[in-house]
């Protein structure tokens, strides 16, 4: 009796594990997701609005960002769709992806990985800075995370023509592909302080070719985009909100940044301290099971600081894009990780 009930539970988990089934489930979040995106956030900058700059009339600073848009006019002319729900669509399919290659991801920096099902985690920060603090709506922003990880999984697997392809496309949908350069040197360069230069050097010599390239490509593409939007009104950089005046309404508990609602518990600039809903406080708890590569890819929180602190409105906290990403890697390699160790500890102790 116990063995067939052992022998019926294995054959369960091996059908709840299928790749169909996987896919399904995956699937199904992505959808329940996207719904509660649109419900929860919406487009607050006339100048910044999908539609206009689907129509090439956003500011130049938005209208750099056009592959969404213009994706979703091309869908709503030849389909039945509506552009909203071209809109929709996009994101659907950009949170499929986003849930998929972090997936991949988690099997590479994790030699252990026992579901399909660790990579939702990763909805946990991006629904929190997204959907509730804010609740600020831009086309860009889900593909941002997509474009990332897909680049990420695409270079470490050595899928090189592929990710070129990918990594000019997601250029067309936001400048900060410049961080999936520095992503990648953060992870792969293989550096002994024990040995010379140029020892040190030849080690990454191939990397550092790819990382010319990535450059080169960037570059040429940000002016190519610039000149393509040159006539379009506004100015490329927008000038940003004080957040030494935000730390200080946040301090007294004071109304600030404009776009906060602070009749609703979100919109209290003390909720911006619950960034990425916290789960960077469970990091330290996990360190030594987070993987070696991805405590490496930390290192992209103080780099992605420096023109964040120049460009951006750090209390918009949809602004965090890749961070999202790194965050929520380094904290779930540590659960599955301590989750193995703990089985194992399990079973020493039974035998």
């Amino acid at each position: 009796m116990v063995n067939s009930s052992l022998s019926l539970l294995k054959r369960t988990n091996i059908f709840i594990f299928t790749p169909f089934v996987s896919t399904v489930v995956l699937a199904l979040v992505a959808l329940v997701f996207t719904k509660y995106y649109f419900l929860f956030t919406n487009e607050y900058y006339p100048p910044a609005y999908a539609y206009k700059i689907a129509e090439f009339e956003a500011d130049k600073v938005f209208q750099k960002r056009f592959l969404v848009p213009v994706t979703a006019n091309i869908i709503s002319q030849n389909t039945s769709l509506c552009f909203d729900k071209s809109l929709k669509f996009v994101t659907l399919l950009s949170t499929c992806g986003l849930l998929y290659y972090f997936n991949n991801l988690l099997k590479i920096y994790t030699s252990r990985i026992s579901s399909q099902f660790w990579c939702i985690l990763l909805l946990i920060p991006v629904s929190w800075n997204y959907m509730f603090i804010n609740s600020i709506y831009h086309a860009y922003d889900i593909p941002t995370l997509f474009f990332f990880c897909s680049c990420l999984y695409l270079f470490s697997a050595k899928k090189y023509f592929l990710f070129y392809i990918i990594f000019a496309i997601a250029t067309l949908n936001r400048e900060s592909t410049c961080f999936i350069s520095i992503s990648i040197a953060l992870l792969l360069s293989k550096f002994n302080f024990d040995h010379r230069l140029n020892e040190n050097f030849f080690r990454n010599f191939s990397l550092i070719r790819h990382l010319l390239a990535q450059a080169t490509l960037w570059f040429l593409m940000v002016l190519l985009i610039s000149w393509f939007v040159k006539d379009s009104p506004g100015q490329s950089y927008e000038e940003t909100f004080s957040m030494r005046e935000f730390i200080a309404n946040m301090w007294h508990g004071l109304p600030s940044w404009p776009f906060l609602n602070t009749e609703k518990i979100f919109g209290n600039p003390r909720c911006f301290l619950t960034l990425f809903a916290c789960v960077w406080v469970v990091i330290p708890f996990l360190w030594k099971y987070i993987p070696k590569d991805c405590k490496k890819l930390l290192l992209l929180i103080p780099i992605y600081m420096i023109p964040a602190l120049l460009y951006a409105n750090l209390m918009e906290t949809r602004v965090y894009h890749e961070l999202n990403v790194v965050i929520a890697l380094a904290f779930t390699s540590g659960l599955i990780q301590f989750k193995a160790n703990r089985i194992k500890d399990l079973s020493n102790k039974s035998c």
